[in-house]
């Protein structure tokens, strides 16, 4: 009787273990759809790779190609019973990706699932980034120039500033020392000065795509509405294969500041439309502020809700709540909401 008692239980533990391993071991494939887009949202000029990272390594695994549009499927297999965090992101050398938080993934409720838009960056593509070399440097000023570049692994600012102006006082028609000039002293917030060598960079050469970026967000900071737009209608010009929403988000904001609504909406609607990872979310915010204008207050009350939805660390949130409870209404006395805060 005993024997038996004590038989049970372990009967019991077992058939238990064996349902348990039975349920842990159960995948459901789940067909995964995506896309990987470089900063300015358009495709990648190669084909990247599609990995899946897991937090306890024994999930990770490769993936497929991305096609030429940047595109990619994946037929994957996921066990739902496993508690490990996972994410998909691209990989390619000398590319850093963001990632998307895949751990909620199962195959009981949906086979099939589209994921956010993948953005890959390397340094090059950050405007703000001097990309120099011995090798390029004109020969009358690489003496400066090169003291220019170490003062700037030392972050002496000053010492840098200096020595990049002698160097361009030698070489005018350097663009690249004049578009390093002018992002050091942007670093200074000296601005107008910052907007001079920028200039000088784009005189010395209109096919350098990097100070048309960089003067943008400087004539931006100074509030010069005109040279935003003249700025990016000409970098438009310049490089008509790439689509900039970062620059149409300044060039919204800056018709709005000279009342063309209907650009500033034109060039909006083209940074929603590219911007499909939601990597500039004001630019939700700024499109009510149009349509507010235009006395769409249903749809500017939509919009700017999006955006409080997109991004849970607005900084002047209560502001801009205030604002869409005053839609409609006479208009308060405190002041609206900036439209880019962080360009002050």
């Amino acid at each position: 009787m005993n024997f038996r008692r004590k038989l049970l239980p372990l009967c019991m533990a077992a058939l238990l273990f064996s349902a348990l391993r039975i349920a842990v071991a159960e995948n459901y494939p789940v067909i995964i759809r995506g896309k990987v887009t470089l900063p300015n949202g358009s495709p990648p000029p190669m084909r990247v790779g599609i990995e899946r990272h897991c937090s306890d390594g024994q999930g990770s695994a490769p993936g497929p190609l991305t096609d030429k549009n940047g595109e990619y499927l994946w037929r994957m297999d996921v066990d739902p019973m496993r508690t490990r965090a996972c994410v998909i992101r691209a990989t390619h050398t000398g590319y850093t990706s963001t990632s998307i938080d895949i751990s909620a993934l199962n195959g009981y409720l949906s086979t099939t699932t589209t994921l956010g838009t993948i953005v890959i960056s390397s340094p090059a593509d950050d405007p703000y980034t001097i990309i120099m070399s011995d090798s390029n440097m004109p020969l009358r000023s690489k003496g400066d120039l090169k003291a220019a570049m170490k003062a700037l692994d030392n972050r002496n600012h000053d010492e840098a500033i200096a020595r990049f102006q002698q160097g361009m006082a030698k070489e005018p028609k350097y663009a690249a020392g004049w578009h390093a000039l002018g992002v050091v002293l942007d670093h200074e917030n000296s601005l107008k000065e910052s907007r001079e060598a920028f200039e000088k960079a784009l005189a010395a050469d209109n096919k350098f795509l990097a100070p048309y970026l960089t003067l943008v967000h400087t004539c931006s900071k100074l509030k010069d509405w005109e040279c935003v737009i003249k700025t990016s209608d000409a970098l438009g010009k310049a490089d008509k294969k790439k689509p900039y929403p970062d620059v149409y988000f300044h060039k919204a904001i800056a018709s709005y500041m000279l009342n063309d609504l209907d650009q500033a909406a034109s060039a909006i609607q083209d940074v929603l439309r590219l911007d499909s990872a939601h990597r500039i979310s004001r630019a939700e915010y700024v499109w009510g502020r149009i349509l507010e204008a235009k006395g769409d207050i249903n749809g500017a009350k939509e919009h700017m809700n999006m955006y409080l939805s997109l991004d849970k660390s607005v900084p002047d949130s209560e502001a801009i709540r205030l604002h869409i409870t005053n839609l409609g209404k006479t208009p308060s006395q405190g002041p609206e909401p900036e439209l880019d805060p962080t360009m002050h």
